[in-house]
């Protein structure tokens, strides 16, 4: 599938490394902007990760495809004069380094809005560009286990971190998201702007619920493992061969699932069950409940009464699971000269090709020379 070109007359611009930024700057050239990821001459310390794609870092792989990659050493002047020239005919500029560290090196934003007036500047930092946390190193985990996300996640009684780069990713796609406001606002007629990003400060909002639980209700949540801390049923049920999730959003569904689904129309207005809270108190009873029915009947079998009741309901999968999963949308990159197949996001285009260090260093410094 190829996607439109919507983005196509965008310069993106990126001074990037690890995930969050190229994750951003990704989505950018997937929608069609040319992307020139600036890396230090020993390169994005993202590549090296490891080299289990032909070679090359599975990080790396996926969130570079598209790019155009140049190594610059801003301590030479030089390089600077590059990346000024670069900034002057920029639409995007994305930047990951630590706070001040840009400043420093001539590129803060007061700098950068008089040689560009239409640039939209994106920094991503841990924990902002000021304030007691500012010089802090943030890192995916680090910042789970920083706002509370570890603690609600897993087992009762033992925090864990979600096992995927969850905070780098959110932080990437909250990013994109607030460059493309800056630059409908610009399209508007309105002048570029300098919009500012951080890995807890996404991640924070993300928990806003559990805190407004403690502050409002009284409640500190806590792991509650395949189960929904607020909201059932919702969880792992066992059936005569093995869990099926379920989830219950409202109550319609309720109903639907005590009547069709487990054919126990009692169920749904027992004092104990009645609404979610109750159900929520009585998760434990409620559970015994369900599984009294989901016994007598497989796993396919409980599925296929849960659809005729129109209740979801999943599997509970492992990777290999994904990997034959009939919904999963897969797309081909190419990295060292060889085809890799990759999950993306729907619409992403095929083959892209993910860049060597420095492979366009010569044609980039003949352009904009």
């Amino acid at each position: 599938m190829v996607m439109e070109a919507a983005l196509d007359d965008l310069l993106v611009v990126s001074l990037e490394q690890a995930v969050a930024a190229p994750y951003c700057s990704r989505i950018f050239a997937e929608g069609g902007a040319r992307v020139i990821k600036l890396e230090r001459p020993e390169g994005d310390f993202a590549r090296a990760y490891d080299t289990m794609i032909h070679g090359d870092s599975g990080y790396f792989v996926w969130l570079n495809g598209g790019k155009e990659s140049v190594t610059v050493d801003l301590a030479r002047d030089a390089d600077k004069q590059l990346l000024d020239k670069l900034l002057a005919r920029a639409d995007v500029f994305v930047q990951n380094l630590r706070p001040g560290a840009v400043d420093r090196l001539g590129y803060g934003w007061e700098r950068l809005h008089a040689l560009n007036p239409r640039l939209v500047m994106c920094s991503i930092s841990g924990y902002g560009l000021s304030g007691p946390y500012a010089d802090m190193k943030a890192y995916d985990a680090l910042i789970q286990a920083e706002t509370g996300l570890c603690s609600v996640t897993g087992p009762p009684g033992q925090p864990s971190k979600v096992g995927a780069s969850i905070c780098d990713i959110a932080t990437g796609l909250t990013a994109y998201g607030e460059i493309m406001k800056a630059l409908y606002a610009r399209g508007r007629g309105e002048a570029g702007r300098h919009v500012e990003v951080s890995l807890f400060g996404t991640l924070s909002e993300w928990m806003a619920v559990p805190l407004a639980m403690l502050e409002y209700a009284g409640k500190m949540l806590g792991g509650t493992g395949l189960d929904h801390a607020q909201i059932c049923p919702y969880g792992a049920y066992q059936t005569a061969d093995g869990e099926l999730f379920l989830v219950v959003q409202n109550h319609a569904e309720w109903l639907r699932l005590c009547r069709v689904g487990l054919e126990r129309p009692d169920l749904a207005e027992h004092p104990l069950f009645a609404n979610n809270m109750l159900r929520v108190e009585n998760r434990d009873a409620l559970r015994t409940e369900i599984e009294s029915v989901f016994a007598n009947f497989t796993r396919a079998e409980m599925a296929a009464r849960l659809k005729q009741a129109e209740i979801a309901c999943g599997s509970i999968n492992d990777i290999g699971d994904l990997a034959r999963h009939p919904a999963l949308q897969r797309h081909e990159v190419e990295t060292s000269g060889q085809r890799a197949s990759l999950i993306r996001r729907v619409g992403a285009p095929d083959l892209a090709r993910v860049p060597a260090l420095g492979e366009h260093d010569d044609a980039v410094r003949r352009e904009f020379d």
